[in-house]
């Protein structure tokens, strides 16, 4: 193949990634506005503080219910169509909702619709579309380029949004809020178009395989058979560790003030940072890291879930004064830590030989599996530090720091399964 054709190759492979970071970006905008948007959400629903806190409730619940059912479809069906459906769905949720936002129970219908347009067969479909961008032994640099595109697209609407609450509310937080609404929804369809244009009706341009020529004929019973893949287990048990340690991490915002001393005003931009900016840098990274480094997805988990035990643990000895520079190094190296795993935790099913076939019902699998610490450790973590004050933040960092611990064990396991795998294929290609 000419030098052309594969600089060509790489060009479409990377816009179809752009678009698809994008789309990704700008899906979960909405459903967690209140995060940025709160005293705006507030004031214009005329809502109370526990009816605005259920609606994250009611879209976690419904999430969980959708991942499995979405997962067959993502499977079932060519990721294409199923993103744009998605997408387009969400922009419809997000005009409906700037003409019916005074309403709670209209707020509620839309935000368990919004579950089904971002997780029911979204989040499995986008997963499967990246795995098929490339071959095997370059899924960890394709999820880590997802990972920070995904990160560049949140971090530019939020101040998107920002700018059009300030310039268009001037000072009427409700108009501010309907005119983000009306950003959100505009934008949801700008990146709809970009998946529409950018990314070809079969988006393999790795090694067509048998099998991903076959991934669109997924039956029942292969439905199923995810479920007794041992792999499929360890990257939930992945997933799980990543989603712990992001909620450790939400604190310590919290706790650089309280405990350690640090301003408002700065811990709140380090928290930001540590939340879309540290994606840049950690989840390519981490891909390098994967596919050149090491040559394997496994080992490299390894290595990020040991840097998050290394970085929270480092906070428990931390004293008080210590050195605002440091404190703000630390604060970015967990965030990168982090995003270490994140950017390439579903990247690693070639080498635990998930088939492509039922790659989205992994996906969703493990997601389900996964995400499930969300239900929970935010309102434990609250109410260690409502019952024990400063020592709280202690109990935090120790539960992050044993659940990190669990991931290198998990990872540590997917490097053993992934040898097992790598000896089965060389024996069938014997064969």
């Amino acid at each position: 193949m000419s030098n052309t054709s594969n600089a060509s190759k790489n060009v479409k492979r990377f816009l179809l990634l752009f678009a698809l970071g994008v789309a990704y970006g700008f899906m979960y905008v909405m459903p967690y506005m209140k995060s940025s948007f709160y005293d705006q959400m507030i004031a214009a629903m005329g809502c109370t503080n526990a009816q605005l806190g259920s609606l994250m409730t009611y879209y976690t619940i419904a999430l969980t219910i959708s991942y499995l059912p979405g997962g067959w479809i993502g499977d079932k069906f060519n990721p294409k169509p199923v993103l744009l459906a998605s997408i387009f769905g969400q922009a419809i949720l997000s005009f409906l909702f700037m003409f019916t936002y005074q309403s709670y129970t209209m707020a509620v219908i839309i935000w368990l619709l919004m579950a089904l347009t971002g997780g029911f067969a979204f989040w499995p479909a986008i997963m499967k579309g990246i795995r098929m961008t490339g071959t095997d032994e370059e899924q960890g640099r394709l999820y880590g380029i997802f990972e920070a595109l995904n990160g560049f697209a949140s971090l530019l609407l939020s101040f998107i949004m920002i700018g059009i609450m300030a310039i268009a509310g001037k000072g009427d937080l409700i108009t501010g809020f309907k005119s983000a609404l009306a950003c959100m929804g505009g934008l949801s369809i700008v990146s709809g178009l970009l998946v529409l244009f950018l990314m070809p009706k079969e988006a393999t341009y790795g090694t067509k395989t048998e099998e991903n020529a076959e991934s669109g004929k997924i039956t029942f019973k292969d439905y199923l058979s995810a479920f007794k893949i041992p792999g499929v287990w360890i990257m939930a048990i992945l997933v799980w560790c990543y989603v712990t340690i992001s909620a450790v991490a939400s604190y310590l915002t919290p706790y650089s003030t309280d405990v350690l001393g640090m301003s408002a005003v700065v811990a709140a931009s380090i928290g930001t940072i540590r939340t879309y900016g540290c994606r840049l840098v950690g989840g390519p990274l981490g891909g390098v890291l994967a596919d050149k480094t090491f040559k394997s997805v496994s080992k490299e988990q390894v290595l990020g879930q040991t840097a998050c035990i290394v970085t929270l643990g480092i906070f428990l000895i931390l004293p008080v004064g210590t050195n605002s520079t440091v404190l703000v190094i630390l604060l970015l190296l967990v965030g990168v830590a982090m995003f270490l795993c994140k950017g390439t935790y579903f990247s690693v099913q070639a080498e635990l030989g998930i088939p492509t076939n039922v790659s989205a019902t992994a996906v969703a699998i493990a997601t389900l599996i996964g995400y499930l610490p969300d239900m929970f450790v935010h309102t434990m973590f609250g109410n260690w530090i409502d019952q024990n004050g400063a020592a709280g933040y202690d109990k935090i960092l120790l539960y992050g720091v044993g659940t990190a611990v669990l991931g290198v064990v998990a990872a540590l396991l997917a490097v053993a399964q992934s040898k097992k795998v790598a000896k089965r294929k060389a024996a069938e290609q014997a064969a």
